[in-house]
């Protein structure tokens, strides 16, 4: 089967070109079918005409030349045929007598031979035309008079020439017409392209085609603008959408903080840096003391707003490049990048432990006191990978509960 390729962009005309070669041939063929048919009345009356003016003429100089004709004088047959033919339209003027014989010819000095087209057509369209010479209702001679033509090959040329000028003037008013329409119709399109290509590659929804002057280039303005309406919604309800996939998936909804699997995913990453540079790190392992304690007295939603402070105390004695995730309960962890030493670290875990130990005023007006325990790893001295880590974190901090809670062990 053979596959036929659509042609090119580059090969495609435009509009303009395309209206133009129409508009072109469209207004040609018809300019010339309409001239065809003209000419063809034209020259059809102007025959006629000239045939009849031919008749009168030869009868009325039949007329006139009787009385020489009938005397045999020659010299003013011949002078009463140049005043009467030499301004008409007449190529040749012959005599004859009654027996057929040749009496007198006369022809138009000023007239020379023409082989030209329209003299060609023209002797195929006229003919002569002949009148009795009479005498006292005799019959002496008839008068055959040729026409020459040239009144009517004037006016052919003269249609001609209008014709062309006709042409040219429909031509200057075509490239004038196109041009406004193309401006009409192909600027609304090319702008429909532009927002288009707009759309497609920068997925810029906010793109609208202005107003068009032509109904339905408008409509389809209308349309396209309503889809792109359409479209900028779908768009925002999608990043809204994604945006909210993206809390839930790194965040956690009661805290705000970040969740167990966004840490994971940061201790693993930091750890591969930290054994590329030879780096540290640390996490603290933390864990509420008597939360159910809070659940049991004062209710679930007492609970919630105990962790939500814990939470925020913690954050706030962290640096803005450590990092606290809930890993679930009243269980937090935290990242340390690069601690400067485990002194800096003694001091924070002791710091937070001062700002959590502190009341917590409920909504409710109830205060109430909580304490945490903290159990601290660092790479590379209590393991080198993520699960060791947290194995020697969760040791640690099982030991401050062993131990009395309300503190922090850094083996």
């Amino acid at each position: 089967m053979k596959v036929l390729h659509p042609r090119k962009q580059s090969q495609l005309p435009s509009l303009r070109q395309v209206y133009l070669r129409t508009s072109l041939m469209v207004v040609v063929v018809s300019v010339v079918l309409l001239a065809m048919i003209i000419g063809a009345l034209a020259m059809n009356k102007l025959t006629a005409f000239t045939q009849m003016n031919l008749q009168l003429l030869a009868r009325s100089t039949a007329v006139t030349i009787e009385a020489a004709v009938y005397f045999d004088d020659k010299d003013i047959v011949a002078e009463q045929l140049a005043q009467l033919l030499s301004d008409a339209d007449v190529l040749k003027a012959r005599i004859s007598l009654p027996d057929g014989s040749s009496y007198f010819e006369w022809q138009d000095a000023a007239t020379s031979s023409s082989t030209g087209v329209v003299h060609l057509i023209l002797d195929r369209l006229l003919h002569s035309e002949s009148s009795p010479v009479l005498m006292q209702q005799q019959e002496i001679a008839v008068i055959t008079l040729w026409p020459k033509g040239e009144r009517i090959a004037l006016y052919m040329w003269h249609g001609f020439i209008g014709l062309l000028f006709c042409l040219a003037l429909t031509l200057v008013l075509l490239l004038w017409g196109t041009r406004y329409l193309h401006q009409l119709m192909s600027q609304p399109l090319l702008e429909l392209a532009y927002v288009s290509s707009m759309v497609r590659a920068k997925r810029d929804f906010s793109q609208r085609i202005s107003r068009s002057d032509i109904a339905e280039i408008d409509q389809l303005r209308i349309n396209f603008n309503a889809l792109l309406d359409e479209l900028n919604q779908w768009q925002s309800n999608v990043e809204a959408a994604h945006s909210e996939l993206q809390q839930h998936a790194y965040f956690d909804a009661l805290t705000g903080v970040r969740n167990r699997n966004y840490f994971e995913q940061s201790l693993h990453r930091a750890l591969e840096r930290v054994q590329r540079q030879s780096g540290e790190l640390a996490i603290l392992y933390i864990d509420g003391d008597g939360f159910k304690a809070v659940n049991d007295t004062y209710g679930h939603a007492a609970g919630d707003e105990v962790l939500k402070a814990l939470a925020s105390r913690i954050e706030q004695q962290l640096r803005s490049t450590d990092l606290i995730a809930r890993l679930g309960g009243d269980e937090f962890c935290v990242l340390i990048d690069g601690p400067e030493s485990s002194e800096a670290l003694e001091y924070l875990c002791q710091k937070i432990i001062d700002h959590v130990g502190q009341p917590i005023t409920l909504t409710n007006q109830v205060r109430v006191q909580v304490s945490i325990s903290i159990g601290v790893a660092c790479y590379p001295q209590h393991g080198d990978s993520a699960e060791a880590l947290m194995q020697a974190a969760d040791a640690a901090m099982y030991q401050v509960k062993g131990s009395g809670r309300n503190g922090y062990c850094l083996p």
